[in-house]
């Protein structure tokens, strides 16, 4: 259990000052608690050779106040170190965790570790917070409590110091049993924890879904199964223990019983005072009650141990920035050199090269599913390719820590989030130091400044999760303005307007050619009126690139470019 304290005194960081502190306070505590001892057997042995006098009451009553007074102001200042330490801890953690998870591959997130990091913020760090850190505090509290009583006890009377170690040590190592058999359990318990966590977050997320198709019964099913999961290893949890920790009770019980027959018999033998020996049958109850806490906190410790394990998982994760370098860019063009990605063992990107210049426009064309979004992507490295190289202003992304190469890098695609928080905080999140005005001048450049101000609450509304409460070209309005915020020289653009009604179509375009004046752009191209004017369009099939050029020289070239461009005149014509 010592090994679980030094693991949170390790990440404790600049905070473990205030934990040692406590730590150290909790020594002093231990001896305070021994004071009324102290004080009883004073006074005792003063009655028992009829030498108790008004002095003694005074001095037994100075020592007990002492030992309260001095016991509630130890636990005092353990709590002031500790538990507010707890909580500033782990919301540096948290902070810490955030940063963390911004320079996480996207792949890391699809192999089913959202649920993982979702039970390690949201119960994890709970628990560490509210429970586990008082919890070390007692551990400490506890070992020495028992260390003082014995070495106390050792200099009254030998034997009945040695007889209650030996009868400590017994019980240490049953707790010590006890420990590495809720090691096999409570990693299990946290995972299940970590598939309900899943299950509960896919049901919600689908729940629309389930229920347009009249499956809500059915899909609740995972939920459920999830639910009796945690039951069910929760009651093993139990059922593991309760047996171990039952009979460590009864070990303490024995061990008192042992404390007050050597007692007896050392008394009635006139090997140990009177005095002493009602001292011993008296408190032999609450001797070893810090032994008893100890067996009561194990399985606590070891959720914190399981939670602990997890965290440290996700701290271990390959980075993608791990060699990056915080690089200042003076130029933004973009070029990829035989570049290769595949992800679950299958090619999407096939040893592609091209180049876009500074300031020009570039359109990925293709069919869906050919990886033109993967191209955007790999841009902004959000996952990182297998083969090749990726250069922004002839520098590597490879070696640019992510923060730095996406400071130049603004993203607005057709699937936008908000989070729910207000406007102006969605805005902000681009660039935190803006000013309202700022804010209020790129909204009426992104032509979301009249809906916003039509609003109750106007820039101070709150949106949702998600942006729910806003339409979807309302919420792509905002992100425009977001991205405008930003101002970065290179722009990533999936076709905005694609699934937008005519009205709002009219708007983003108007916004989006304001957004993209003199900045390197590409364009994800889902209708051709947005990219007849591209210097360059890359046609991608497959993952290859297999026509390249301009509107006027693809036009002219047999393949799917010119195909795409017939069958987009034809559906120009339809009418009703």
């Amino acid at each position: 259990m010592l090994s679980s304290v030094m693991r949170i005194l390790r990440l404790s960081s600049h905070h473990k000052t205030k934990l040692k502190t406590a730590f150290f306070l909790s020594i002093f505590e231990s001896f305070s608690v021994n004071m009324p001892i102290l004080a009883f057997l004073y006074g005792l042995y003063k009655i028992m050779i009829n030498q108790f006098v008004r002095e003694d009451i005074i001095k037994v009553s100075l020592i007990l106040f002492l030992g309260l007074f001095f016991r509630a102001l130890f636990r005092h200042g353990i709590h002031v170190f500790q538990s507010g330490t707890g909580y500033n801890m782990m919301a540096d953690e948290r902070m810490k965790l955030g940063n963390l998870i911004r320079r996480l591959p996207m792949g890391y997130f699809t192999d089913g570790n959202i649920g993982n990091i979702s039970s390690v913020i949201t119960s994890d760090m709970v628990f560490l917070e509210e429970v586990a850190m008082e919890k070390f505090t007692v551990i400490i509290s506890s070992y020495l409590n028992v260390i003082i009583g014995i070495i106390m006890l050792s200099i009254f009377n030998l034997k009945m110091g040695l007889l209650i170690f030996i009868i400590t040590l017994i019980s240490i190592i049953m707790l010590n049993i006890i420990f590495k058999r809720s090691k096999e359990i409570a990693p299990r318990r946290q995972i299940v924890v970590e598939n309900l966590i899943k299950s509960v977050l896919e049901y919600v997320r689908g729940l629309s879904v389930s229920k347009a198709f009249n499956l809500s019964g059915d899909k609740s099913k995972a939920a459920s199964n999830s639910f009796r999961n945690i039951r069910d290893i929760m009651i093993e949890f139990e059922k593991c223990l309760t047996p171990l920790l039952l009979w460590h009770e009864i070990l303490i019980g024995v061990g008192i019983a042992c404390v007050i027959f050597m007692a007896s018999v050392l008394a009635n033998n006139g090997q140990l005072e009177i005095y002493f020996a009602v001292i011993m049958i008296v408190f032999s109850f609450e001797i070893f009650i810090p032994l008893l806490t100890l067996s009561r906190t194990i399985p606590m410790i070891r959720i914190v141990d399981a939670g602990l394990d997890r965290y440290q998982k996700i701290k271990d994760a390959k980075l993608l920035d791990n060699d990056g370098k915080n690089i200042k860019l003076d130029k933004f063009d973009i070029e990829f050199n035989k570049v290769t990605f595949a992800y679950e063992d299958k090619d999407i990107i096939k040893d592609m090269s091209f180049k876009i210049e500074e300031g020009t426009m570039t359109a990925l064309v293709g069919k869906s599913g050919c990886g033109k979004t993967t191209i955007a992507n790999l841009i902004a490295r959000f996952w990182d390719i297998q083969n090749g190289d990726i250069k922004i202003g002839g520098v590597s992304t490879k070696s640019m820590t992510c923060e730095s190469l996406l400071d130049n890098i603004s993203m607005v695609f057709q699937k936008v989030y908000l989070f729910n928080d207000t406007i102006i905080n969605n805005i902000k999140f681009a660039k935190p130091e803006a000013s309202y005005d700022e804010i209020v001048e790129v909204c009426k450049k992104a032509r979301c400044h009249d809906f916003i101000s039509k609003l109750d609450d106007g820039y101070n509304t709150m949106v949702g999760e998600g942006g729910c409460t806003l339409s979807g070209g309302e919420k792509q309005r905002i992100s425009i303005a977001r991205a405008m915020l930003k101002d970065a020289p290179i722009i990533l653009l999936d076709e905005a307007t694609a699934s937008v009604d005519a009205d709002n179509e009219a708007y983003i375009k108007e916004a989006i050619s304001d957004l993209v004046r003199n900045k390197t752009l590409v364009v994800i191209a889902h209708k051709l009126s947005t990219i007849k004017n591209a210097n360059q369009i890359l046609v991608i099939d497959s993952g290859e690139i297999t026509q390249r050029g301009t509107h006027k020289e693809l036009i002219d070239l047999e393949g799917y470019y010119q195909d795409f461009w017939k069958r987009r005149n034809v559906a120009k014509s339809w009418t009703l």
